[in-house]
């Protein structure tokens, strides 16, 4: 693992060294941060958003990583989803340094989606775990996400695949998240 510097440095977290910057690659969006693993489909995505308030969300963190979830699904052109779980933080929100707005967070949340990748019939659709962090900094009208996706059944052969290294990878960007620079963030007041 080696701490990576996210949108110029604005956000910090532990990523694995060999895992490569998508913006290498191909265009990503200016509000993500895509990392891919080189020798799997393991994937680890960071998101800047604005504050979500839609189904009930703007103030029920719950509500929130759900709806971005079913909004991922949506994106993904999923054939079906369903959530496992959903954890909301243990800690009471406090600022995250002097005169720095309070970060709540992180939800986590984990569940499925099956998508059909690479134009492959829906009968060859792929099951793909999703782990999914929100965190909120409401002073700012922010919501981050952080994301690993990994397919657990590949659908073109059928094969199941264990996700002991995707949670590990998930776990330790979670674990290791921390917003340095708060000027990312656009919205809300300027404290």
């Amino acid at each position: 693992m080696a701490t990576r510097e996210l949108y110029g440095g604005a956000i910090t977290a532990s990523i694995p060294a060999s895992f490569l910057d998508a913006s290498d690659l191909r265009q990503v969006p200016d509000t993500q941060e895509v990392f891919l693993a080189p020798d799997s489909d393991l994937s680890l995505i960071v998101e800047v958003l604005e504050l979500v308030k839609d189904e009930g969300s703007a103030d029920d963190l719950e509500a929130a990583a759900r709806f971005l979830f079913s909004s991922l699904a949506h994106d993904n052109t999923a054939l079906s989803s369903s959530i496992s779980s959903v954890s909301l933080p243990s800690a009471a929100p406090r600022p995250s340094g002097p005169g720095q707005p309070v970060v709540l967070g992180p939800t986590v949340l984990a569940g499925t989606q099956t998508v059909s990748k690479f134009n492959r019939p829906d009968s060859e659709a792929d099951t793909v775990l999703i782990q999914q962090a929100l965190w909120r900094i409401p002073a700012r009208n922010a919501d981050v996400t952080l994301c690993v996706n990994w397919p657990v059944r590949m659908g073109e052969t059928g094969e199941e695949r264990g996700d002991d290294e995707a949670r590990k990878v998930f776990d330790e960007a979670v674990r290791s998240f921390e917003v340095k620079d708060f000027g990312l963030f656009a919205g809300g007041d300027a404290a």
